[in-house]
């Protein structure tokens, strides 16, 4: 078992980040064998908390990212409205790009997010080995604003792949018409930014103002589900709204092994 574990490996360098990243890998390993402490876990959010710049905002990040959906709709909206009419079909662009989003975000986070891959090891870095060993299903709540850096991405990221959804949406409005193109660019935005607040809200408190809205409350479970160290790697990938987790059959089945966050660390079952 490792227990040398001394933080992500992003942003570190040469024989650092190779022993980073073997550490890394033993501590997914015994995560999901059901071994890992509460101690373990401790020192890996002080180790992330003690990382952040003195600089960051939390607050700043999370105005920056919606501030993202918000420009996205209105100018969406002003460009909408200066064009000729828009049809009855241009509006069944909005459910498509919902559906097609949904399903792009369960193999991003399949994929990308729980699988390290050249060019997106960083989102691993933060996401597998840092964030699912921090928050685990019976323990998911925020402690500080600070932490918001440990579940948000960074606005710049959220900015880049918004930027991404345009050559889409130029095709959409030469193959389509082009109100479909900016009712498809207004949709993914906002698709994007609602998954990073939906995603923030799900590790507010049980007991907070968000924490205890029906429908956060309904899909913080479904998403705490996925926080089982022992689960993560293989069920309830979907953020947002778990279509694509039910149509793929990736919905946690009930009574999967539980969480052991215990502080004697137990053996890897048999």
């Amino acid at each position: 078992m490792s227990h040398s574990y001394t933080g992500p490996s992003f942003g570190s360098t040469g024989a650092v980040r190779a022993k980073r990243r073997e550490d890394e890998k033993g501590l997914v390993a015994d995560a999901l064998a059901g071994q890992l402490s509460l101690e373990r876990r401790q020192r890996i959010r002080d180790k992330a908390l003690a990382e952040i710049p003195s600089w960051y905002s939390p607050y700043g990040q999370l105005t920056a990212t919606i501030g993202i959906g918000v420009v996205a709709l209105l100018l969406g909206v002003w460009e909408l409205s200066r064009l000729s009419g828009i049809r009855l079909t241009d509006y069944l662009i909005i459910p498509l790009t919902f559906v097609m989003a949904n399903f792009f975000e369960w193999r991003v986070h399949r994929d990308v997010l729980h699988r390290r891959r050249k060019l997106f090891e960083t989102l691993y870095d933060k996401h597998t080995p840092m964030h699912h060993m921090i928050y685990v299903e019976q323990d998911m709540a925020l402690r500080s604003v600070q932490e918001f850096r440990l579940v948000l991405i960074p606005a710049v990221g959220v900015l880049g792949i918004v930027v991404l959804t345009a050559p889409f949406a130029l095709a959409i409005s030469y193959l389509w018409s082009a109100c479909a193109g900016w009712l498809f660019l207004v949709t993914a935005s906002l698709y994007m930014v609602s998954y990073e607040v939906l995603h923030l809200c799900y590790h507010a408190p049980h007991d907070s103002f968000i924490g205890r809205r029906r429908f956060i409350a309904a899909m913080r479970t479904h998403h705490a589900r996925h926080h089982n160290p022992r689960l993560m790697q293989r069920w309830n990938f979907n953020v947002i709204f778990p279509l694509a987790d039910w149509v793929l059959g990736t919905i946690a089945p009930k009574g999967e092994n539980p969480i052991i966050d215990s502080r004697e660390t137990p053996q890897t079952p048999q």
